[in-house]
């Protein structure tokens, strides 16, 4: 181990009713990129704005009649941070691999739009999405899993390949306005 890390440890009991506040709650925290080790038990590196961001979720929950606890830890006793760090990597790692079929088939889309009609504004708009998504992504990717490096390459090769597409067809238009 490299160095010492620190984890929080959160744990929130909330009213049955009304449910979105537990839809808020469970957004937030997924948000977060939170390991759940238990039903509204969960951990979370201390990294970054993760702290205050859980504080605001205990100012939340207790405002709304429910419990939480915040508990910061340097050492486990069953399981090894090695251990945390690979459930963590498998769980980004979920999401890589759901983001990079995304990505896939969006430049196959590109590609495919080539030969046809090419709309270069919902392309646009969707790799813009694919990049918010990665950016979400990659916030919650605490210990820079090898896929980031892949999926970083797909969005840039997604890219080239818009606007190369998008510059065909200019030159394309310019050229059947020119006859």
């Amino acid at each position: 181990m490299e160095e010492s890390r620190m984890w929080y440890l959160f744990s929130y009991k909330v009213p049955v009713e009304p449910s979105t506040l537990r839809v808020r709650v469970w957004r937030n925290l997924k948000t977060l990129g939170v390991l759940y080790i238990q039903q509204s038990v969960c951990l979370v590196p201390k990294m970054g704005d993760v702290g205050n961001k859980l504080n605001k979720l205990h100012t939340l929950i207790k405002d709304h009649g429910g419990e939480s606890f915040m508990i910061e830890i340097l050492k486990f006793s069953h399981y090894s941070e090695e251990e945390l760090i690979k459930l963590f990597n498998e769980q980004i790692a979920k999401e890589y691999h759901n983001w990079l079929e995304s990505c896939t088939h969006y430049g196959q889309d590109i590609n495919r739009q080539a030969d046809n009609f090419f709309n270069i504004d919902d392309s646009e708009m969707e790799l813009m999405r694919l990049k918010r998504q990665l950016r979400k992504i990659l916030k919650r990717d605490f210990f820079n899993h090898e896929l980031s490096f892949q999926a970083k390459a797909c969005l840039k090769k997604c890219e080239e390949e818009l606007y190369s597409q998008a510059d065909a067809a200019d030159k394309l238009e310019g050229a059947q306005k020119g006859k």
